[in-house]
């Protein structure tokens, strides 16, 4: 493994808190230490045990008149600033505190005791000292020690944070790489190593996934990676998170396997479109079949019952029934090619889409019992569009313009058709009741969802809004996938 690696990786928790100066403990922490001596030490008590025998001393010598020297009678207080600075030293303010009370505490009775020989106000000025050093060397020392402390435990977090991301880095599943800034790869985890074989480490992002550095920081999770590996064919999901090893950018990247996942998604895909075609085709034979068979069968009845109206051996009230009957056979007839027509227009095959839509508007105007008015506008270069193409947005038409007739119940219903160089777009609007959009789902029509089935199966998308105010738009776009024939 590289030598990045042994470092600990890129992509670490940060501490849950920084190492803290001597500066910035709090007084408060370092005052609340000073009150808890380190009472069970026994290092402490040997320091006292010393306190106490400068002070027996001081009192020996100034009773027994031994010297009259002031300097050196006074020299036992000056020697309490070695346990009172080893005190602040080993243990800090909590320990230098207690030396300097207790040092104070033997020394006033041998102050009222002492000779006349000498003034003690020096001892008491001395005694000062000693005190003050205790207070300012010990505080500086608990905060150093607080500090020191503080600074342990974030190093220790650290340790402890950059150790579960290395277990997490090797036992993720996911191919997990890191690049520097010029795309090479310093770091894989097992997963990836078992992907891309032992030579990934130091080739670049280039090689292994066959993208810029640049796109590589700019690469969204939601895209499609396919790569190749091993000798077999993978599609995975990039993400990518920048992160900072020793103050230099480097790329993480997390491959998420979505070979099955894609897979299923095309079957699930192709069997939908494999459906619709089989749809389409059933609906075309209905078709024929009315049109051949029934269709035919009643207009010739309708030609014989009116040729047996007209002959002599009829009277005129036989004759006005049998012309009623005729009616009703005609007009179950028109019923029929109407139907067989919604179920394969002729005029889409052999005119086009646009025509077909205005002989569909045609027809929903007519039959509308609110008195609806459509109307069509066609933008841009018309012409003929791939039978898959234009079959398909053929059916969202219809569907559209049958909810928005039937369900909004609308004055006015607009579609506009606009070719484009490499896409075409469908727009149907109209002024009638409005519905929630965002419903989910299993709310939602079966007719709206198969809409949008169509479009994403000839590779664009439809879009639908909705307000009170401004109506209801549907809005589809799509490629063009090749042109049968320009008009």
């Amino acid at each position: 493994m590289s030598s990045f690696a042994a470092e600990g990786g890129l992509a670490t928790p940060a501490p849950a808190y920084a190492p803290a100066g001597a500066s910035s403990v709090p007084i408060r922490r370092v005052l609340s230490r000073a009150l808890h001596p380190p009472v069970r030490d026994p290092y402490f008590w040997a320091i006292q045990a010393s306190v106490l025998a400068l002070t027996a001393l001081h009192l020996w010598l100034d009773e027994a008149r031994i010297i009259h020297e002031v300097s050196l009678v006074s020299l036992p207080v000056a020697l309490l600033f070695i346990p009172v600075t080893y005190a602040a030293l080993r243990f800090g303010l909590h320990g230098s505190a207690a030396t300097a009370l207790w040092a104070t505490v033997l020394w006033i009775p041998n102050l009222a005791v002492t000779s006349d020989h000498h003034d003690p106000t020096v001892d008491l000025v001395s005694l000062v000292l000693v005190d003050a050093v205790a207070l300012v060397v010990g505080q500086r020392i608990e905060r150093e020690g607080i500090a020191k402390s503080a600074a342990s435990q974030a190093e220790q977090a650290q340790r402890q944070s950059e150790a579960r991301y290395r277990q997490i880095f090797a036992s993720t599943g996911a191919p997990i790489l890191v690049f520097d800034a010029t795309g090479t790869a310093l770091d894989a985890n097992p997963a990836a190593w078992a992907l891309f074989g032992p030579s990934v480490l130091d080739r670049t992002c280039e090689q292994l996934l066959h993208m810029a550095p640049d796109d590589l920081a700019a690469h969204r999770g939601s895209d499609r990676l396919p790569l190749r590996a091993g000798g077999e064919q993978y599609e995975f999901r990039c993400i990518t998170s920048l992160v900072e090893a020793d103050k230099r950018p480097h790329v993480q990247v997390l491959l998420q396997d979505v070979t099955a996942e894609r897979r299923a998604w095309r079957d699930a895909q192709e069997f939908a479109a494999a459906l619709l075609a089989a749809q389409e085709e059933e609906r075309a034979r209905i078709a024929r079949e009315i049109h051949d068979d029934p269709l035919q069968r009643l207009l010739g009845v309708a030609r014989r019952l009116e040729l047996f109206a007209s002959s002599d051996h009829i009277d005129e009230d036989g004759a006005e029934r049998i012309s009623n009957l005729r009616q009703e056979l005609l007009t179950t007839s028109r019923t029929l090619r109407d139907l067989a027509q919604g179920l394969r227009p002729p005029a889409l095959e052999h005119l086009g889409l646009a025509a077909a839509l205005r002989g569909l508007l045609s027809d929903e105007e007519e039959k509308s019992p609110w008195g609806t008015r459509l109307d069509l506008s066609v933008h841009g270069s018309e012409r003929r569009l791939s039978p898959e193409c234009e079959l398909g947005l053929y059916r969202i038409a219809q569907e559209a313009l049958n909810n928005a007739v039937v369900h909004a119940k609308p004055d006015n219903v607009r579609v506009e058709l606009a070719f484009w160089t490499s896409s075409v777009r469908l727009t149907i609007w109209n002024d009638g009741g409005w519905f929630d959009t965002g419903a989910s789902p299993a709310q939602s029509q079966l007719g709206l969802r198969g809409m949008r089935e169509r479009a994403s199966l000839l590779g664009g998308k439809l879009e639908i809004s909705s307000s009170e105010r401004e109506g209801t738009t549907v809005v589809t776009s799509l490629p063009i996938h090749g042109v049968a024939a320009s008009e």
